[in-house]
């Protein structure tokens, strides 16, 4: 990676690594084929470059630290792993071990401490790169993974460096070896089971363990299940719910209503979150149906867009003062989807809601994503009542500021408020494509007015 980035793109490692995005090499292009090496593009991110290969889909990125391109982070090694369509020996026994790609950190945690990983110096877990002790062998490595891929003497390997799963997977068949490997395996198991359940009590590794002991069918993967569920907001609880969602068992009703109830739909992230996700699984399993759907007006948060589709797929009837609330929400996410749905729709009701958010306020953020909607509406009055709005409110664009460092001007440089004026068509196209084949199953479906407040004077007449 180093040389590509300074032999085909031109780029300068310490200046990445100390100005991120200011540290781009000059006249290159954010994104783009890698010279030279047609079947890779590359995609410059702050301090670090992605290249992915064209054809397999293969992705390596990282960040650059001083001089160096060999420092990587736990996040980046994760996607690479997933976009691997042949992994080499290495990274086919990770992935065989850790089924699920984020489990990947349980190996990470036993490496650094084994001292395989050193962390960048002054970090106490990453970024992190291979060890020097690790480097000074690599031929050796490279050698063992070579004659990894003959299976006859896979198993005599797997023993040499205590990989006793893979020797008695290697040994099927031999019972004379599956003799020793046998009870080897059996106790690496549950050693490896044990250390699961230490880590489930610790913050952040515990949603990694928990997902480990799924994939590894624990025996009490159900009681962990259980536990999970009545802990505080966590991550730990959204991987519990994941779990559970992929085993579409109705016997975990009970138990995720107990956690429906418990958590705040305009709480602290995360859980207005657990709360939709947990309406989602009763709807789906027909728990508690009217109580659940009734329940969508409630939701806040990040998730008042996924309510609003609920709401059009199973109670229309909630639907408008959702979207309402949407398009004004303070949230950009939920404004942003709230608009990708009534684009998508494109109905004169929809286009209405998008029409009255517009004309019910003047900031040029909040009305962003209605605006961007009616333009991809291809109404030429649509169009015309956006330019009028934009007469109305005009919007002096950022000059952008520059910065001078040596003989380098960098720049133009804007605020996150202009950057994200700038992208939000583009945002919005993003979330239609991702909405798209869900709206079109209700596109038709016109939600009625909600029924008017009673005025205070009638509660006195009967």
């Amino acid at each position: 990676m180093a040389k590509i980035i300074r032999n085909r793109l031109h780029g300068e490692l310490p200046d990445l690594a100390a100005l991120g995005a200011m540290g781009h090499p000059d006249g290159v292009p954010q994104s783009g084929p890698v010279p030279g090496m047609p079947d890779w593009e590359y995609y410059f991110h702050g301090r670090g470059c992605c290249i992915s290969h064209k054809v397999d889909g293969d992705a390596i990125d990282v960040d650059f630290w001083d001089d160096s391109a060999d420092y990587f982070d736990t996040y980046f090694y994760r996607n690479y792993l997933e976009s691997l369509r042949r992994p080499e020996p290495p990274e086919q026994r990770l992935r065989e071990l850790y089924h699920s790609a984020r489990t990947v950190t349980i190996a990470v945690t036993d490496l650094l401490a084994a001292g395989a990983l050193t962390p960048l110096p002054g970090s106490q877990h990453h970024p992190y790169r291979l060890a020097d002790e690790v480097m000074a062998i690599a031929d050796d490595i490279d050698s063992f993974c070579t004659t990894w891929a003959d299976a006859d003497r896979r198993v005599w390997l797997a023993a040499v460096i205590g990989d006793w799963l893979a020797a008695d997977e290697a040994a099927a068949g031999r019972p004379e070896v599956t003799a020793i490997t046998g009870p080897r395996a059996g106790r690496c198991r549950k050693i490896h089971l044990q250390r699961l359940h230490r880590e489930l009590r610790e913050p952040y590794r515990g949603a990694d363990a928990l997902q480990a002991l799924a994939d590894l069918q624990a025996p009490d993967l159900d009681q962990c299940l259980e536990d999970a569920l009545r802990s505080p907001p966590s991550g730990l609880i959204s991987v519990a719910l994941d779990i559970i969602e992929q085993r579409d068992n109705p016997r975990w009703c009970v138990r995720v209503h107990e956690l429906y109830s418990r958590v705040d739909p305009n709480g602290q992230p995360p859980q207005p979150h657990l709360w939709i996700t947990s309406l989602k699984f009763l709807l789906r399993q027909g728990h508690h149906t009217a109580e659940v759907i009734a329940s969508l007006a409630k939701a806040g948060g990040t998730e008042v867009g996924e309510a609003v589709m609920l709401s059009l797929e199973h109670a229309p009837e909630l639907a408008l003062p959702l979207i309402r609330k949407g398009l004004i929400a303070d949230v950009p996410m939920n404004r942003t989807q709230v608009a990708a749905i009534l684009a998508l729709i494109n109905a004169s009701w929809s286009k209405r809601e998008l029409l009255a958010a517009l004309e019910a306020s003047d900031d040029q953020a909040k009305t962003a994503d209605a605006r961007a909607a009616l333009m991809e509406t291809g109404d030429e009055g649509d169009q015309r009542a956006v330019l009028a709005w934009e007469a109305r409110n005009p919007h002096e664009n950022e000059i952008g500021t520059y910065l001078e460092i040596g003989d380098r001007r960098l720049g133009p440089f804007y605020t996150f408020g202009e950057l994200s004026l700038r992208d939000r068509a583009s945002k919005l196209t993003y979330e239609m494509d991702k909405l798209h084949d869900r709206v079109m199953k209700v596109k038709d479906i016109v939600p009625p007015e909600p029924p008017s407040p009673r005025p205070w004077w009638k509660f006195w007449e009967k």
